[in-house]
């Protein structure tokens, strides 16, 4: 019996992923048989098998006695997230967007469940980075980081392990790939003086609600310096591109 490669198993498993979430194969039809992929690939059926128990992992295929057949891309897990971000030669902006999205519900959450629990060391933390952005030149104010900061901190603050664990696979799965495309993109200076003043005023008073309301608005900013990023990445390679 012949060993199976990692490696190989790995490349089939890729190609077969990527064929699905172009759309090659559609939801609930069957891919090739192990047989034939065997052929197509030069390799053993068992470096095949070991491929689509990969693909099952990611939720993208049901192993049947029939056959390997494709699962919806909505019933997938999120670790489908990175695969999709990677089809093109830039991350999908909408698909990007839509995940930038679902962060801000998550930390909004984290606010409200680090500010309950009432803790004046959260809040001071969360002050002195606030205080940092208001001590800096407006123009420099990016320099301080402070967005990933303050979102650590509430995420961590709010004691709920899952959350963090969601927050982490969305992080780990997005970051690295904007990184690539020239990320973090610039935010508006005298937009995120005007958050930290409000957000320090409110982390004052210890008003949940307004923290909550600020930190939204924060990545909302975040959101559309993202999507003004990637308008201007497209402007450059058409510009490139002519």
């Amino acid at each position: 019996m012949s060993a199976v490669s990692p490696s190989r198993t790995e490349e089939i498993s890729d190609i077969l992923r990527d064929d699905i979430l172009r759309g090659q194969y559609r939801p609930g039809e069957r891919l090739p048989s192990e047989r034939d992929l065997t052929g197509r690939f030069e390799t053993s059926r068992g470096t095949v098998r070991e491929a689509f128990k990969k693909l099952e992992q990611l939720g993208l295929v049901s192993i049947q006695p029939g056959g390997a057949r494709v699962v919806p891309i909505q019933d997938c897990t999120l670790d489908v997230l990175g695969p999709l971000l990677d089809l093109g030669d830039v991350p999908d902006p909408k698909l990007v967007d839509q995940a930038l999205e679902i962060a801000g519900v998550l930390v909004e959450f984290a606010v409200v469940k680090a500010m309950e629990h009432g803790s004046d060391t959260t809040v001071a933390a969360a002050r002195a980075i606030t205080r940092e952005m208001l001590a800096a030149e407006v123009e420099k104010i990016q320099e301080v980081r402070a967005p990933p900061r303050l979102i650590r901190l509430f995420a961590e603050a709010a004691d709920h392990l899952v959350l963090l664990l969601i927050m982490n696979g969305l992080r780990s799965r997005m970051l690295e790939r904007l990184h690539a495309v020239g990320f973090p993109p610039r935010h508006d200076p005298r937009a995120l003086r005007r958050i930290a003043e409000a957000l320090d005023d409110a982390l004052e008073a210890h008003d949940v609600d307004q923290v909550a309301a600020i930190m939204r608005e924060l990545f909302n900013l975040l959101r559309n310096s993202v999507q003004h990023h990637f308008k201007n990445l497209k402007h450059e390679r058409l510009a490139a591109a002519t």
